[in-house]
């Protein structure tokens, strides 16, 4: 047993590490003149900050409904409450990953390399700092390692439950959870894996009408090869990124030490690492697969891979404590040295704080542009978050001026979504694919003109290789009007219908017809049929009296408008004006 004083003196040792990484965290995020995040942590930001508007946003799939929930608070304070939140994540992942490593008595020199290791990993630190999903996914892990290192399946369960609410990797955990329960004969707490689904699943029924919302509104689809594919050593070249060299170092000191305790037969809890390395490597190798195969919308991005790297770096250092070298003084001062070593790096870091890209500059200079225009009604249309958390503007609240938008029919929605004046801005990095605008889409658009350009000083290389920048487009539809006394139809007795397509110019294109029409008799009426039935209007025409309306006349050739004369009589149908937009 310690004494006080040793006590004290292990408690200031582990604070200080911890008190220099927070600190090093909050310098980071003053000193950033962008979020880290400026794609997915703006947009968690966005649904976390408005769902106190709109509670239907705590379902949000993609948003993760359990962080949107425990984040929620904090992003009412703007970005930075984001980054508090993930701070704090952070702080207790490692105060529980201390709770552990002192359980197994590593030493505290040893210790001390847990929030150091973690933070040097460049793509924790920006999880951390762009306010994404993926800290308070780590505090999970950790309470879930804890409370089995402790034996208290109930909040073991319960923890596991809601990790799928957390990130979708979560049912991975849960899986394991599932067998470790199973193999520890704890069959009672089994149910409660499910605890959190039941409950969400009865939210999801009042709100949806779906029970199974989960599953049935999932944004990952196995078929998404939005992004294209990659290599299948992707992650494993890129460790770097999200365990970083110094959490290598531990992992290759700990593969000899794991093989030592198998030896001597030093006895460590087996369920501690089937879990924790089941859910590390069990991420790592799912999105090797997704993004070697090009599916699940997997991007290759490497910060996936740091969910699950606190338990096993956490497993790593008890590893290395159970070989007799390790509790040398030689390996204590080699370990304090590593220490000092990582927290230099860390403060003359070239990473950080973050530096504004040439593609973000543009989209700055754009958000300033239409902060100077008078909008008045008119719609912005764009896909950039940067665009709207520049603008300051959250999309997700009411009377927007910004429209978070994919334009999955570009001609159709010119016709039926934006009005004349509204602007479209289209990006080189969202634009393409998750804006579906090519610049084939919208290179000499007869609707669209271009008000404005923001073209990046140099080119960034990319999968279309096209000139980085902004462009805003403004929708000016192309009007033609049609007028005259020669647009008269004459109904004889016989004729039951008439077509008036014939007066209307043929195009591939959705096209926005407004129709005045006059006849001389009663008993006529005006049909619009799109798709056999999928859309139809019937209106009875007067006699005398000028019918004004308005119309789509879709650019799939299934749209018909005729005139139905269901009484047999002879009359005459004057197309008075005929204006196609």
């Amino acid at each position: 047993m310690p004494s006080k004083n040793k006590q004290f003196r292990e408690t200031i040792t582990l604070g200080t590490s911890l008190l220099f990484c927070s600190a090093w965290i909050i310098y980071m995020m003053l000193k950033s003149p962008v979020p880290n995040d400026v794609g997915d942590g703006i947009m968690h930001y966005f649904i976390s900050n408005a769902s106190w508007e709109n509670p239907e946003l705590f379902l949000h799939h993609w948003g993760k409904p359990f962080f949107i929930l425990l984040s929620s608070s904090f992003a009412q304070f703007g970005f930075y409450g984001m980054v508090v939140f993930n701070l704090l994540a952070f702080c207790f992942t490692v105060i529980i990953g201390f709770k552990l490593l002192r359980k197994y008595s590593v030493p505290i020199y040893l210790q001390i390399l847990l929030p150091l290791v973690l933070l040097k990993a460049h793509d924790i630190a920006n999880t951390i700092l762009g306010g994404m999903t993926e800290p308070l996914f780590n505090l999970s892990l950790m309470a879930a390692l804890f409370f089995l290192s402790e034996k208290k399946y109930f909040w073991f369960a319960l923890v596991l439950s809601t990790m799928p609410f957390l990130r979708s990797e979560g049912q991975l955990p849960l899986l394991i959870g599932l067998m470790v329960l199973l193999f520890a004969k704890q069959f009672k707490y089994i149910p409660l894996l499910a605890s959190t689904f039941l409950i969400y699943g009865i939210v999801g029924f009042f709100v949806y009408r779906d029970f199974f919302w989960y599953f049935t509104q999932s944004p990952y689809q196995m078929s998404n090869n939005i992004y294209g594919s990659g290599t299948w050593d992707h992650y494993l070249l890129s460790y770097k990124n999200y365990i970083g060299n110094p959490g290598l170092y531990l992992f290759i000191l700990a593969i000899p030490s794991f093989f030592y305790m198998l030896w001597k037969k030093v006895i460590i809890d087996w369920r501690l690492w089937i879990f924790s390395y089941g859910v590390f490597f069990g991420i790592l190798i799912a999105h090797s697969y997704f993004w070697a195969t090009g599916q699940n919308g997997s991007l290759g991005l490497t910060r996936i891979a740091t969910q699950g790297v606190p338990v096993f770096i956490i497993m790593n250092l008890i590893a290395i404590h159970n070989v007799p070298w390790s509790k040398n003084v030689v390996a204590k001062w080699l370990s304090y040295c590593f220490a000092l070593g990582i927290a230099y790096a860390l403060v003359t870091t070239k990473y950080y704080p973050k530096k504004i890209e040439l593609l973000e500059a543009e989209i700055m200079k754009t958000a300033d542009y239409l902060k100077n225009q008078n909008l008045r009604n008119r719609k912005v249309y764009y896909h950039a978050p940067l665009l709207a958390y520049e603008y300051g503007e959250n999309p997700l609240k009411q009377n927007k001026k910004l429209i978070y938008y994919t334009f999955s029919n570009l001609d159709n929605d010119l016709r039926t979504i934006l009005k004349p004046g509204d602007l479209i801005v289209r990006d080189s990095h969202f634009g393409p694919l998750e804006m579906l605008l090519p610049l084939s889409k919208i290179k000499d658009h007869p609707d669209l003109q271009i008000v404005k350009e923001y073209l990046c000083s140099e080119q960034i290389p990319d999968a279309l290789n096209e000139k980085e920048g902004v462009i805003i487009l403004e929708y000016k539809p192309n009007i033609k009007t049609f007028q005259g006394s020669d647009s008269v139809i004459t109904i004889k007795a016989d004729q039951e219908y008439s077509g008036l397509n014939a007066f209307f110019p043929k195009s591939n294109k959705a096209l926005k017809l407004k129709l005045s029409i006059k006849t001389n008799n009663d008993g006529f009426a005006l049909v619009y049929d799109h798709n056999n039935g999928a859309s139809y209007t019937f209106t009875d025409l007067k006699a005398s009296e000028q019918f004004n309306g308005s119309f789509v006349l879709h650019g799939d050739g299934k749209t018909k408008i005729y005139i139905w004369n269901p009484r047999k009589l002879n009359g005459k149908i004057k197309l008075e004006k005929i204006i196609i937009e």
